[in-house]
């Protein structure tokens, strides 16, 4: 009973772990993002350079959605035009947030509200 435990163990690890390399590639060559949100997770491909060197067009982020965003946290936010952005967090007011891309001369013109916010760059895949 313990070795069929250990072996069912074993499979669905191996099978969750296919489901998410597919997954991966499927993005990173077919798709702009995927739309499913399991934990507050969501993978995006990057579509600039504004964030170099910390990652460039064509890698991979995952974002997590959180409950409070600081000075410093890189975000993926959706301006009031409908556009996804990446950008670092460089001021904080009780209005919203200033961000710049890491890449870029000056700060983006728009404030960002937390409402715009769909979640925080937890892990980057070159």
């Amino acid at each position: 009973m313990k070795i069929f435990k250990k072996n069912l163990l074993i499979n669905i690890l191996l099978i969750l772990s296919i489901f998410l390399v597919l997954t991966i590639i499927y993005i990173k060559f077919f798709s702009e993002n995927i739309n499913i949100k399991p934990f507050g997770i969501e993978i995006l491909k990057v579509e600039s350079n504004s964030m170099a060197p910390n990652f460039n067009k064509e890698d991979l982020i995952i974002i997590k959605e959180e409950k409070e965003y600081e000075v410093g946290d890189i975000i993926t936010f959706k301006t009031l035009d409908g556009i996804y952005v990446t950008h670092r967090i460089i001021e904080k007011d009780e209005n919203g947030f200033i961000t710049k891309g890491d890449n870029n001369n000056t700060k983006d013109d728009e404030k960002v509200t937390k409402e715009q916010i769909c979640g925080k760059v937890v892990f980057i895949l070159k």
